[in-house]
């Protein structure tokens, strides 16, 4: 019996009638979930956290003065008697010297933006984690995605198999169909296998974030594509990295001022205690004999040529040479923002291509080239290719998905704060 057109469009149509959403399992992890644990996860970031903290307390250490400096013991021991209780002297002296200038105040504020950076060097941690596990959860997804199609396909390709035996079977048509038919559902396995183990690699670049939780099923649900601002220098200079140089820069400048205080002289006091061993014995001991003196000390800065001169000069260019670094930054990752708008605006654009044209074309196409084969009026590698178009573009469109998100999720690094996804 033949197999009349609209049975059999019932049997093609019935394959796509059953698609069924990975996304729908209860267990399915969200991009939302997969970034909340990544941050949660990762090392880095605490380190960085534990650094700002060290340099927080340094920075109060850097502040305070040196501590004093106490000795003890005697003077004035004669080379014919060693005993100090006899002719001995008891000294005791205290010595304490005072920052140069400002020079802790510079010292502490250095320190300070120091723990600034290491804020900064944390924060844009965040965003290398988000971006990463971005780009691994999206590619995962695809994979995903690109595997449930095809298996759901297979289902359509039996189904095309099975009208090509029908109509060999009841000599319509010739048996190079049914074989044409075989060879594209064992293509078709091919490319499974081979989904398959593409989703096993991408899992395993997300398990590089997630851990245990890279095993769990993804959701099907993509964020929404809002529209990505046109990038700027101010867009860019909010990021983490710039900071980071500015807050090198800064420090920079503050080695400046701590050469200049260089050229400042240090000051120091030292108090002094002293009495005869042989007075202490005796109660009949004067209090005369007790000798105090006080004295002050200045280290003064007088041959500075080769030292506090050349300290300020590599001091300035070392400030230079921050500026131009972070000068440098800015120009990179403007340029890099740039392209990848460029790109992101291109692939939005392809994607809107096919959802109006290409995707309804080639199911139209299809569906047009069974019933003409049925009808006599095509060859059935017409058919085969054509359902293979179709499935094509319908990869290819996840495929777009997944790398115009991809894309925003790198412009989110390169402008953070604009947009997130």
């Amino acid at each position: 019996m033949q197999l009349k057109g609209s049975k059999a469009r019932i049997l093609v149509s019935g394959a796509w009638l059953l698609l069924v959403s990975v996304g729908a399992s209860a267990n399915s992890l969200t991009l939302s979930e997969a970034e909340q644990t990544a941050l949660a996860a990762d090392p880095m970031i605490q380190a960085y956290e534990k650094q700002s903290l060290s340099y927080q307390e340094q920075a109060i250490a850097d502040e305070s003065w040196a501590d004093p400096k106490v000795s003890m013991g005697t003077m004035n021991l004669p080379g014919n008697d060693l005993d100090p209780a006899n002719q001995g002297m008891l000294e005791l002296k205290i010595e304490q010297m005072l920052p140069r200038g400002d020079s802790n105040q510079i010292k502490r504020n250095k320190t300070e933006l120091m723990a600034k950076g290491s804020d900064s060097a944390a924060q844009n941690r965040k965003l290398e984690v988000l971006r990463e596990v971005r780009l691994a959860w999206l590619d995962t997804w695809y994979w995903q995605q690109s595997l449930t199609k095809l298996t759901e396909s297979r289902y359509l390709f039996e189904s095309l198999r099975s009208v090509s035996e029908s109509m060999y079977r009841q000599g319509k048509k010739s048996q190079q169909d049914l074989i044409s038919a075989e060879l594209g559902l064992a293509r078709l396995d091919d490319r499974i296998l081979s989904s398959e183990s593409s989703l096993n690699e991408s899992r395993a670049k997300l398990n590089r974030w997630l851990g245990e939780a890279s095993v769990m099923e993804l959701s099907s649900k993509l964020p929404d594509k809002s529209s990505q601002p046109l990038p700027s220098i101010k867009a860019v200079k909010a990021h983490p990295l710039v900071n980071s140089e500015e807050l090198v820069v800064q420090q920079s400048e503050q080695d400046v001022a701590l050469a200049k205080e260089a050229y400042k002289p240090q000051w120091g006091a030292e108090i002094k205690y002293g009495r005869s061993m042989s007075d202490m014995s005796s109660s009949m001991g004067s209090d005369s004999r007790d000798q105090y003196s006080l004295m002050l000390m200045v280290d003064i800065p007088l041959f500075t040529g080769n030292r506090q001169d050349r300290q300020l000069a590599a001091s300035h260019y070392q400030r230079e040479a921050a500026t131009f670094r972070k000068s440098e930054l800015l120009r990179n990752l403007l340029g890099e923002a740039q392209q990848e708008h460029a790109r992101f605006n291109g692939l939005q654009k392809r994607q809107k291509q096919y959802q109006k044209i290409l995707l309804p074309q080639a199911r139209r196409q299809a569906e047009s080239t069974l019933n003409a084969y049925q009808s006599d009026a095509s060859d059935f590698g017409s058919v085969m290719q054509s359902y293979i178009e179709e499935l094509n573009l319908q990869i290819d469109y996840l495929r777009l998905q997944a790398d115009t998100l991809q894309s925003k999720a790198k412009l989110d690094y390169l402008m953070p704060g604009e947009t997130a996804l």
